[in-house]
């Protein structure tokens, strides 16, 4: 596992980085991603995608958190908490990393913060996450995370590109 990483919200000033890292990553998140995707084709547009972030976060609605491999460094990847259900209350992460940071144990901990701030800051009692069964790598994070897996919820996905998918369901409780 990595020796360290900075896991914080989302800051406006961080639209170049974020362009940058979806640019660069686009063709791998499009599927899985495609509003992030969509919301940054350019420095301005991911600007504005992260000042709506921002807006959502001060309501409760969305939490955006970019993780970096140094203090001040741009993003290598983020952790979203969203689809909050407060009556449960419970709420759903997805998450990315570069493929250059893969397997570095660099996304666990991002998980691991970012479920432990929906735990003690927002008060959840359940946090789930739905991935590709295929994707081994993210159902590692997740299992390393304590997350359990809940059971297959069959073709409920369709990816940008039109594929529909199965999706693991994966739950961790309080």
């Amino acid at each position: 596992m990595s020796d360290s990483v900075i896991i914080e919200p989302i800051e406006k000033d961080d639209h170049v980085g974020l362009f940058k890292l979806v640019e660069r990553e686009r063709a791998r998140l499009q599927p899985y991603f495609p509003v992030t995707c969509a919301h940054c084709s350019d420095p301005r547009s991911t600007r504005s995608y992260i000042k709506d972030m921002i807006a959502k976060s001060k309501r409760r609605e969305f939490f955006c958190f970019a993780m970096r491999d140094y203090e001040g460094g741009e993003p290598i990847g983020l952790v979203f908490l969203k689809e909050f259900d407060w009556t449960v209350p419970r709420c759903e992460a997805a998450y990315f990393i570069s493929s250059i940071y893969e397997a570095k144990g660099i996304t666990t901990m991002g998980v691991m913060w970012a479920v432990d701030f929906a735990f003690s800051r927002l008060g959840m009692e359940k946090v789930v996450a739905r991935v590709d069964p295929e994707n081994i790598g993210s159902c590692k994070v997740l299992e390393r995370c304590g997350f359990e897996r809940e059971g297959i919820m069959r073709r409920d996905y369709r990816t940008a590109d039109g594929r529909l998918l199965d999706l693991a369901m994966y739950s961790v409780l309080k």
